[in-house]
């Protein structure tokens, strides 16, 4: 079995479904009444939430704070809140920017039982976040694959081979 494999009957944090029925019918029809249904009740999200180690997968798409971990000092016992949406101020520590933006991405909270040096993702696409797993490596390797890494590599490249032009041209 695949073990990102996500089952939602089993993730504690998603409510039950439940059926809905209409109200008895009202006896004052006004122009204001839109829908005899009941008011969309809307599910909490969770803040924070503690994934299994090794079946992190974001919710949506991530901003890549970058390709490169960072390496970072982490005391044992103190809870971290680690950025899962990439829009942070503070990479990679959660300033909660992901609650005025498009993303269902929420901090991860984690801690460490031995303080030292960790690695932490900085791509966001590591299933064992926050902990870099070379995810990042794969990104690197296929980026100039995808039509939007393409273009960047074939702009880089004509902005080198006119760069080098120029210097060439203009060299003593």
């Amino acid at each position: 079995s695949d073990p990102c494999n996500y089952d939602w009957r089993l993730d504690p944090l998603v409510q039950k479904p439940e059926l809905l029925h209409a109200p008895p019918p009202r006896a004052e029809k006004k122009p204001t009444d839109v829908t005899d249904f009941p008011q969309q009740k809307v599910t909490p999200m969770p803040e924070e939430y503690h994934y299994p180690e090794g079946k992190y997968r974001p919710p949506t798409l991530p901003i890549r704070g970058g390709f490169i971990p960072i390496n970072i000092h982490l005391e044992a016992g103190k809870i971290y809140k680690w950025c899962s949406c990439g829009a942070t101020w503070d990479e990679p520590w959660c300033d909660h920017k992901c609650h005025y933006m498009l993303s269902r991405n929420r901090p991860i909270a984690f801690n460490v039982d031995k303080s030292g040096y960790y690695k932490i993702c900085n791509c966001k696409q590591s299933a064992n976040a926050p902990f870099c797993n070379g995810t990042e490596r794969l990104l690197v390797k296929n980026f100039s694959n995808t039509y939007f890494g393409a273009y960047r590599t074939a702009t880089a490249v004509g902005l080198g081979l006119f760069f080098f032009g120029v210097w060439w041209n203009f060299r003593s």
